[in-house]
């Protein structure tokens, strides 16, 4: 969490940073600012934008909460090459779910999983951890739909795409964005560099499309993976034929 934060640098907070001021003295008041509300300790001459160490971060933050309420007992494969081994396998009282696929005259495929009264617990395991987290990150999402109502375009588990129409509700949301752990991030000003969107549709979760101020186009679609021959076809435009 740490390394992420700094790594996220004062540039991340719009409330408090411009593009402009990355050296002057302003960015090193905001860069404290940062460090003096931040809930662990930060190191002031780390705090600078680093978006692959902030990747490398952030992916290692995934993989730990992750296995705290990771699956532990996946289906296991083994490829036998003698009638003892397969054998082995299939008369095991341990193991239940047995299949079997003949990939040549020589090697047979097995899967199996283990018997829960058979199956090792993995240490890294712990299911409580992973319902506080989740359930807490629902709780802040639904804090923000109660405040929002109608003016919510799209949600997902950590995101809401929201009208901003310069209501109360609206200032109540933006007040709640900032650098320190727990607050809101205004993501189309910290990743995309624009400050509003222009245009916007949803075809259901994890599948929409933007356009936004700088003309810049951003989609996402559950299933495909994003180059640039499927973004020509999964289009703004397309999305919008589509859905009327």
């Amino acid at each position: 969490m740490k390394y992420k934060q700094e790594a996220s640098g004062c540039k991340c907070d719009p409330k408090y940073c411009k593009n402009d001021c990355k050296n002057d003295k302003e960015c090193k008041t905001k860069i404290q600012y940062i460090i003096d509300n931040a809930a662990y300790n930060l190191d002031i001459d780390k705090v600078k934008h680093n978006s692959g160490l902030r990747f490398i971060a952030k992916i290692c933050l995934n993989n730990l909460w992750g296995h705290f309420g990771m699956r532990d007992n996946f289906t296991q494969k083994e490829y036998c090459f003698t009638l003892e081994h397969i054998t082995k396998i299939v008369f095991n009282e341990k193991y239940k779910d047995i299949s079997t696929m003949i990939l040549d005259e020589n090697i047979v495929l097995t899967e199996y999983k283990e018997k829960e009264e058979y199956s090792k617990p993995n240490p890294s395991v712990n299911v409580y951890i992973a319902l506080f987290t989740t359930a807490h990150a629902r709780l802040k999402l639904y804090e923000l739909l109660d405040i929002l109502q109608e003016r919510v375009l799209y949600m997902d588990t950590d995101s809401c795409i929201y009208n901003d129409d310069g209501s109360e509700a609206c200032k109540k949301v933006e007040n709640m964005m900032g650098s320190k752990l727990g607050d809101l991030t205004d993501e189309i000003v910290s990743k995309h560099n624009a400050n509003h969107i222009k245009q916007f549709i949803s075809a259901g979760p994890k599948d929409y499309s933007m356009k936004l101020d700088t003309e810049k186009l951003v989609s996402c679609c559950k299933g495909f993976r994003l180059n640039a021959e499927v973004e020509e076809k999964i289009t703004l435009d397309k999305k919008k034929k589509n859905s009327y």
